[in-house]
C-alpha cells in the first residue's frame, strides 16, 4: 500500500518538474507541494499501521481512502495549474468536499468493521 502512494508522490514530482519546464518561470505552491498529499495521507499512515502491526483495512475503506487522496491531489494540481495560468475555477472546492466525504466513508467503514470483529 505504501509503495503505491510512494509512486504517486514520485509521479507528482515528475509532473511538477515537466510542467515547470513549460510554465515560463511561473510556479505555484499547490503544484510544487502536491507530492506531499500522497506522502502524508498514504505512505505515512501505511508505515504507522505496519509499525503498529495493524491488520489490513477492509477493501471498501482502502478504496474510499485512495479516492480521498486522489481527489485532494487532483485539486492541488488543478489549483496549481490555474495559479500558473492566472485564472481560477469555482469547482475546486468540490474536490475538497468529495475528498472529505471519501475520507469519512473510509473511517466509517473501518470503524464498523472493527466493531463487528
Amino acid at each position: 500500500m505504501a509503495g503505491r502512494y510512494g509512486l504517486a508522490a514520485l509521479g507528482c514530482v515528475a509532473f511538477n518538474f515537466i510542467y515547470a519546464q513549460f510554465a515560463h518561470g511561473v510556479s505555484s505552491a499547490f503544484m510544487t507541494f502536491m507530492f506531499a498529499i500522497p506522502l502524508v495521507m498514504g505512505v505515512l499512515p501505511a508505515m504507522v499501521m505496519w509499525r503498529a502491526r495493524i491488520g489490513r483495512l477492509p477493501v471498501a475503506a482502502r478504496q474510499a481512502w485512495a479516492l480521498a487522496v486522489a481527489s485532494l491531489t487532483v485539486a492541488s494540481c488543478l489549483h496549481g495549474v490555474f495559479d500558473i495560468a492566472g485564472t481560477a475555477s469555482p469547482w475546486l472546492p468540490v474536490y475538497v468536499v468529495a475528498a472529505a466525504m471519501f475520507a469519512a466513508v473510509a473511517v466509517a467503514v473501518t470503524i464498523r468493521a472493527r466493531h463487528r470483529a
